[in-house]
């Protein structure tokens, strides 16, 4: 009897477990499965006279931030390495900057390099699309360069420069880097890129020497930089008196062309929705938001 009761306990201890297992199995088969929708962006400038064209290759290698409502999801990080799937839902917007704020500067031998910035207005995911996001993106630092008129082609050949101390930066421009300008033909020569502060300006102070003739002329400024413009500081012999005028000029920086980076990874879903339609409901175009727009 007492074998007969151990034996039918061991049966019940079984069955009971086996059914607790039976039910969590049930129950995890129940959970809601995560729904996810692809995102296809476009970078869009603008075009004019002065330009810069993005390639794919260049977009790739953008910084990224995705936002969902106050929650940044990810980023900043490149395109090229960001999987661009996310969960069904409403309230998302992408950030995208071409380098980040140091690199603006510290690119090109300390010369910087043009910084592109931008976002797209809020959109929406749904399951198995891919969502169309605009992003505008607009030059989001200023340029200067030195442009040498030919009236000193003849006095300052390696011979005069000018100087703009920054930080740890000193940039130098004389004869053979500066830009030229010949029967009212302007080249740019080296040019160096500052970021701007939150009122989209900001003052640098520049020196000059210049030597010829037995003569050493001296001149210092300042010059206010503005963002998405190309500041030009014209140098010239006035001829009698020995010595150098400067005049300042500037031209906008656009943004030109309009990319799309399709993502690469392909969305599995049950078949009853087609993974390659847009969502034009959530596309947008050229938008770029207050905290980041300018004239």
């Amino acid at each position: 009897m007492r074998h007969t009761f151990k034996y039918i306990c061991m049966v019940l201890t079984v069955f009971l477990a086996s059914s607790c297992l039976n039910t969590d199995d049930i129950w995890k088969d129940k959970e809601p499965a995560a729904e996810y929708g692809n995102v296809e962006l476009s970078f869009n400038g603008t075009t004019r006279a002065t330009t810069t064209t993005i390639s794919p290759e260049e977009a790739k290698n953008f910084l990224i931030t995705v936002t969902q409502g106050d929650r940044i999801l990810r980023g900043p990080q490149t395109l090229g390495t960001m999987s661009m799937k996310f969960p069904v839902g409403q309230g998302y917007k992408v950030f995208a900057e071409s380098c980040n704020e140091q690199e603006a500067e510290t690119g090109n031998d300390n010369w910087g390099q043009k910084r592109f910035t931008g976002s797209s207005a809020e959109f929406g995911i749904n399951k198995g699309e891919t969502t169309k996001a605009s992003v505008g993106m607009k030059v989001a630092n200023a340029a200067v360069c030195v442009v040498i008129d030919a009236s000193l082609a003849n006095y300052f050949r390696k011979s005069c420069t000018l100087n703009i101390s920054e930080g740890e930066r000193d940039l130098h421009w004389n004869y053979d880097n500066a830009g030229k300008e010949v029967d009212g033909v302007i080249t740019d020569g080296q040019i160096a890129y500052f970021n701007v502060d939150e009122t989209g300006q900001r003052t640098i102070h520049y020196s000059i020497t210049a030597s010829a003739e037995g003569n050493i002329t001296d001149k210092e400024g300042t010059i206010t930089l503005n963002r998405a413009k190309m500041s030009r500081l014209k140098l010239k012999y006035d001829s009698g008196a020995f010595s150098l005028t400067v005049s300042v000029n500037e031209d906008n920086l656009y943004v030109d062309n309009t990319i799309t980076v399709t993502p690469d990874d392909v969305i599995a879903d049950d078949g009853s929705t087609d993974a390659s339609a847009g969502n034009e409901d959530f596309e947008t175009d050229n938008f770029v938001p207050d905290y980041d727009s300018y004239e």
